[in-house]
């Protein structure tokens, strides 16, 4: 076992490990290597960098990678109230990969990192952060349940679920799109791959807010059908009138006439309203997700 830093010029023995680690998940979007190699040394969250302090490893043997690990001190951290702040004193472990059968290579790997914060006096220490997730990806950073063994990894190490998430995939070709309620949209400016949508009822009153995710400009055009759908909501006092599938309705449409087949979208396990709603549009559940904190 041989444990290799990884940098701008030798980062591409880590491109193929990365495809075979991905096969099969939702969020693992097909990739340029540009954008792979920007999202791991690079990357940027709403206009931030990520990470101010960056450490990447692998573990090698016999030339082949057998894991690797992406860890650090990020410039940002959200509140319990959902704030941006950048007085901060926490660590990030943004990756950590290794085959099932090697604990072996995850503990030499988790190591490197809690001796790293240990160094740095880091008490409070995020595992698979949500919103420090690789661009390439749509900045989905939590931890797929096919990877259970690494959680339980951390679990042994003292990290506990910070938060469960559950993915979904709507394949909009298939959607049946009606508006009963008369209502219209209007669609803002591309902003950061970004854009927000804004229902009005046949009154013209504002009655509901959303916005989607571009994934074709975060993969370097190789992900060229994929959409995300970041949130949707429909003003509380109009609720259960059919109003927000209408609302869903009208973003296929708009997404559709622009190319585009997939939309994508999480929630959290623990909320069944949103969950129920995604159901009864025909999305399809593809597994839990999970960030993980330990706590100094």
């Amino acid at each position: 076992m041989q444990i290799i830093e990884v940098n701008n010029e030798n980062i591409g023995i880590l491109f193929d490990y990365w495809n075979k680690i991905g096969e099969g998940i939702a969020y693992f979007y097909k990739t340029s290597y540009e954008s792979f190699k920007k999202s791991l040394l690079d990357d940027t969250f709403e206009g931030m960098s990520i990470l101010k302090r960056n450490n990447l490893y692998i573990c090698s043997e016999d030339d082949e990678v057998k894991g690797f690990i992406q860890y650090g001190i990020p410039t940002f951290h959200f509140t319990q109230e959902g704030k941006i702040t950048k007085d901060i004193n926490i660590g990030v472990i943004r990756n950590l990969y290794y085959e099932q059968s090697r604990n072996d290579i995850g503990n030499a790997l988790l190591d490197l990192s809690m001796r790293f914060f240990e160094s740095n006096s880091i008490k409070d220490i995020y595992a698979f952060y949500h919103v420090m997730g690789m661009s390439c990806n749509g900045n989905h950073g939590k931890l797929h349940e096919r990877f259970d063994y690494i959680g339980n990894l951390l679990y042994e190490a003292g990290f506990e679920v910070e938060h469960e998430n559950l993915y979904y995939i709507c394949d909009m070709k298939e959607k049946e799109l009606e508006y009963l309620n008369n209502s219209h949209i209007e669609v803002g400016e591309i902003e950061d791959n970004k854009q927000k949508f804004i229902l009005y009822d046949e009154n013209k009153n504002l009655i509901g807010n959303a916005e989607i995710k571009y994934i074709d400009s975060l993969t370097g055009l190789r992900e060229k059908d994929t959409i995300y759908l970041v949130w949707i909501g429909i003003h509380k006092d109009i609720k259960g009138k059919g109003l927000g599938t209408e609302f869903l309705n009208h973003i296929i449409h708009y997404c559709l006439t622009k190319g585009y087949r997939y939309l994508h979208t999480d929630t959290a396990i623990n909320n069944k309203i949103a969950q129920n709603f995604y159901i009864r549009n025909g999305f399809i559940d593809k597994g839990i997700t999970r960030s993980y904190i330990c706590r100094g």
